[in-house]
């Protein structure tokens, strides 16, 4: 007699209220729920109950559970749930497994910020996934086990969880509690918003009886139900107890006594104590590979036909033990293949994992399927492994660094002190590190490696390492020495001596030695010969170095020109770095619509790369936006940007923009927190070191919002002489002078202000910047109190077009104009510019504005509508209405970026604006609410 199948006796609530998740996200208002509870309780059975209603509601369920062993491979529970696999016949699918993946981070110095939950190109492409999927038919996901999910799948789930409202998604996760759990500080954090916890309690007594009457097929006796009692209301318990009595045929209790439950464990061994022998150790087998084991992979390891272990298969399911789930082999119970597995002896699960790491290997399986079997177990001799790293350690660095650490580590223990390639392992090693933001631990490493046996071969590499490391990890200075040493030692081939000589010149250019920096470029492009990254990196330096003290044609076609031989480079990171510091070119240049469309080229890119390129992308697509007065866009390019930007050092830059704004709207406390997280902050990398400029013009201004403008003075003189940082002054900081020429004026200094005009009138001399050329004007205008100039300045300003400081030339302008009693002219150009305040929501400009025409008796002409609305419709930007309409149009996140050709990120932020706004709750609500305004021709 077997156990009949069971219903959900005693999970009847639980079941319900997935039911009603499932139901509202079907709606398009999407939910996240999480499952709670001690192994055997039945967070298993409600998920798969939840499934089955999710399907039977039309949404696509999908459910994937996390495995102990892939706990070190980042993203392995999210990636296997979802489906993405380089071999998936869905192109979307495969396209998002190549990136998490990493090939095109490969190499890049801090890609991964410290660690694989910090891959947020990896985590864009997950995500992505998920939207699009959700834009073909809403979409439900289940996970098993979450307590054993890697770092990265977690923060996917988190991050899900905060936008899960926006579409239609209903996310459930089960996992065992414990205080050192991460999933559960997740899901009991207060601030990822609503989400619905089910904790599973033991059954009651009469859900208990009910359950084993179900199994048994009467109402239990006293003495079975003295047995069940040992159970403690567990569901598994319950379900075993009953299966083995009756496997047993021992359902009666004989001479009235009642023996105790046996262990779970030893319920559970009897389930397959009546197997056959080959059958045994096929699931012992099974149990060590894993949860991606296939029929393939264990006749594999079997060394059997593979018509042979089919029917051994077969024999397995039919024993309820194991079943198959698409091309998998999947046991029924975690529980029941963790039984398996611990009663394998030590001795035998290491030469298990080991037979496995061999076979996988030599059937082409991925790296990190191959590196979980050779940590699992220590080996005792290191050949296969040494070799094995040897030739994959490249390939697993993209994907999971801190496994290829490791087991390096393992490899090194396990070679003897001559082996000569212990040199070999130790570059894998270092570049792992690299990789993985471990910049100081990656250069030491390397400095180690140099002394190894066999380490002559990968010298120049090892040097390469160290300079790298050494360059981002904000020291330059040592990365200059090292790489000048390189190029002064005896024997460096002369390619690499040229190599080095253009890595010197980009170390120089970043500690403002510009001269020095332009010399070395030279030299390196001269001696170059055709090697495209060594010219592409010379003429980025004289690039940098044109753009820092003349801005101009020159500085662009050297631009270029780097571009051009980036694209012939070994690795796309070198393309990235160029193509943004050319979209930062265009827009100090003026040419807005060529660094719009370079940031739209490289967008994609950024997103796939991830590390310190998409934050650098969304600053570069703030100040842009900031420039030319698309406010709101820049703060959602701020916020889409602070995330990665606080593990790659460029949140300095992107809450100085933030705060710039703020203290312009006159909103003082946003102000304050920003600058206060500016303080905080610790952006040691050698690209935030360019941005220097934006905290200090932050802070300069809050100053004067807070009435002291001898403190902001004194902060943009210090700077404008002494240079920021390794940013050198003058020339380079040639932007402050119209800040500074108006503050010194007001505390009568003239030589101080002509000092700064002239400064003012060279730099556009050399540049012929449209908004170089009105700084100049607006400087002499001041200087001379020549409304005129001052309004040259304004028409300058509006064809760079810079509107904000097109509004102050035009303040500047009425103030003088009324001081020689042309008030009639003075409203009409006071009335101009607080029509650009208003349109920027600049409400302090505007408030101080006012208030200094007030006091030579102008007062503003005819009021406009005010644009400064803060809910509603009329409270959208342009850029957020036609993002509603895409989500009108059906359009998934991924979609719209690529039709805007702008990032995930930023449509996902402008959505949650657009929410916000209108105060809706879901995509739905946007679509519906754009529907009925085009259809009333609003």
């Amino acid at each position: 007699m077997e156990a009949r199948i069971s219903g959900l006796v005693g999970r009847e609530a639980e079941t319900a209220e997935v039911r009603r998740l499932v139901e509202t996200a079907v709606a398009g208002a999407g939910q996240s729920a999480f499952i709670v509870g001690e192994a055997g309780l039945g967070k298993t059975s409600v998920l798969e109950e939840g499934m089955g209603t999710a399907r039977r509601l039309g949404m696509r369920a999908l459910s994937g559970a996390a495995q102990d062993r892939e706990r070190q491979l980042p993203f392995a529970a999210i990636a296997g749930c979802l489906g993405a696999d380089a071999a998936s016949s869905d192109g979307l699918r495969s396209r998002v497994a190549e990136i998490v993946q990493g090939h095109e981070r490969r190499g890049i110095p801090g890609a991964l910020g410290g660690g694989g939950e910090a891959d947020f190109a990896g985590m864009e492409a997950l995500l992505g996934l998920v939207e699009d999927l959700c834009a073909r038919e809403p979409l439900a996901l289940f996970f098993d086990n979450l307590q054993l999910a890697d770092p990265a799948s977690l923060e996917v789930v988190r991050r899900l969880m905060r936008s899960v409202h926006q579409l239609p998604l209903l996310l459930v996760g089960a996992y065992r509690p414990d205080h050192l759990c991460e999933v559960d500080r997740l899901v009991r954090g207060a601030a990822l918003g609503r989400h619905t916890v089910l904790e599973l309690a033991p059954l009651s007594p009469s859900a208990a009886s009910a359950l084993l009457a179900e199994q048994c097929g009467g109402a239990p006796g006293p003495r079975l139900w003295s047995m069940a009692q040992g159970a403690a209301g567990n569901r598994l318990y319950l379900t075993e107890l009953a299966a083995a009595l009756l496997r047993e045929k021992a359902i009666e209790v004989h001479d009235g006594a009642a023996d105790p439950v046996p262990p779970l464990k030893t319920l559970i061994t009897r389930r397959w104590r009546h197997l056959r022998d080959d059958v045994l150790q096929a699931l012992r087998v099974a149990a060590v590979l894993g949860a991606d084991c296939t029929v393939t992979d264990l006749a594999a390891v079997l060394d059997r036909p593979a018509h042979e272990v089919l029917s051994i298969v077969s024999e397995a399911a039919g024993a309820g033990i194991l079943c198959e789930v698409g091309s998998h082999l999947v046991f029924r119970h975690a529980l029941v293949r963790h039984a398996l597995y611990e009663a394998l002896p030590g001795s035998t699960r290491a030469m298990l994992h080991f037979r496995a790491a061999q076979v996988l290997a030599g059937t082409g399986a991925t790296p990190e399927r191959v590196a979980g079997h050779l940590l699992a177990e220590a080996p005792e001799t290191g050949g296969f492994l040494t070799s094995w790293l040897m030739e994959s350690a490249a390939a697993l660095t993209s994907r999971a660094p801190a496994l290829v650490i490791q087991l390096t580590d393992r490899a090194l223990a396990l070679t003897g002190p001559e082996d000569p390639r212990r040199g070999g392992l130790q570059r894998h090693r270092a570049l792992a590190q690299l990789t993985l933001g471990e910049l100081a631990a990656a250069e030491e490493t390397a400095r180690c490696a140099l002394l190894e046996p066999g380490a002559a071969e990968w010298e120049w590499a090892l040097r390469w390492i160290v300079v790298q490391a050494a360059f981002y990890r904000g020291r330059p200075d040592l990365a200059l020495a090292e790489a000048q040493a390189v190029q002064g030692s005896e024997g460096v081939p002369a390619t690499e001596a040229t190599r080095f000589r253009s890595v010197s010149a980009m170390c120089l250019l970043t500690l403002g030695r510009l001269r020095e920096a332009e010399r070395a470029a030279e030299a390196a492009h001269r001696e170059a010969r055709g090697d495209a990254p060594t010219l592409a990196n010379a003429l980025h330096v004289l690039s940098g170095a044109r753009f820092l003290e003349a801005p101009g044609p020159e500085a662009l076609e050297l631009a270029l020109q780097a571009i051009r031989f980036a694209a012939r480079s070994y690795h796309p990171a070198e393309r990235f770095r160029l193509e943004l510091t050319l979209a930062s070119g265009y827009t100090e240049l003026d040419r807005g619509p060529e660094a719009q469309r370079t940031l739209a080229a490289v967008h994609e890119a950024t997103e796939r790369a991830g590390g310190m390129f998409l934050p650098w992308y969304h600053l570069s697509s703030a100040l842009l936006a900031f420039n030319t007065g698309r406010w709101d866009d820049a703060l959602t390019e701020v916020e889409a940007g602070l995330d990665p930007g606080e593990h790659f050092a460029m949140s300095r830059a992107l809450r100085s923009v933030a705060a710039l704004i703020a203290v312009h709207r006159g909103q003082r406390s946003d102000a304050a927190a920003h600058l206060t997280a500016v303080d905080a902050a610790s952006d040691t990398g050698t690209v935030a070191w360019f941005y220097e400029h934006l905290p200090l013009c932050a802070r300069a201004l809050a100053d004067e919002a807070r009435g002291d403008c001898e403190q902001a003075y004194g902060r943009l003189a210090h700077a404008f002489d002494n240079g920021i940082g390794h940013l050198p002054s003058r020339r380079t900081l040639g932007f402050l002078t119209p800040d500074l020429v108006r503050l010194t004026l007001s505390q009568g200094d003239t030589a101080e202000a002509r000092r700064f005009t002239a400064a003012a009138r060279a730099r556009a001399d050399h540049s012929a910047v449209p908004h170089h050329i009105a700084d100049a004007y607006r400087c002499q205008g001041l200087l001379d109190q020549d409304p005129d100039l001052l309004l040259e300045a304004a028409r300058c300003y509006h064809e760079a077009p810079r509107p904000l400081s097109e509004a102050h030339a035009r303040t500047d302008a009425a103030e003088l104009l009324a001081g020689r009693r042309q008030q009639a002219q003075a409203r009409v150009v006071l009335d101009q510019a607080l029509a650009i305040y208003t349109r920027l929501g600049a409400d302090w400009d505007a408030a101080r504005a006012a208030a200094r025409l007030r006091t030579v008796a102008v007062h503003r002409g005819v009021r406009g509508t005010r644009s400064g609305h803060r809910h509603g419709w009329d409270a959208l930007t342009d850029t957020e209405r036609l993002v509603a309409s895409h989500v009108a149009g059906g359009r998934s996140n991924p979609e719209i970026a690529t039709l805007m050709s702008i990032s995930r990120r930023t449509v996902s932020t402008h959505v949650s604006h657009i929410l916000k706004k209108l105060t809706l709750a879901s995509r739905v609500e946007i679509a519906a609410e754009f529907i009925r305004r085009t259809s009333q021709g609003r």
